[in-house]
């Protein structure tokens, strides 16, 4: 597995603003992490559930990842 810091690795609460996870070619919405070295993403399972109770349920995908920053005006 990749290094888990760097530019290729995304958190949706990094500081980085707004981005589009786009896995082999299909946007993926609610990722909560990702890294595109390593070619995963961990994302809430739809529609949004807490199997505890307390944490959001979430599943591993693999694929090609591409970022891209989304511009705010």
């Amino acid at each position: 597995m990749s290094d888990q810091s760097g530019e290729h690795v995304h958190y949706w609460d990094d500081g980085r603003g707004r981005r589009e996870v786009i896995i082999d070619g299909k946007p993926v919405t609610h990722v909560i992490w990702c890294d595109t070295k390593a070619g995963i993403a961990v994302v809430a399972d739809q529609p949004l559930k807490a199997s505890d109770g307390d944490t959001v349920d979430f599943h591993p995908v693999w694929g090609e990842i591409t970022v891209l920053a989304l511009e705010t005006s």
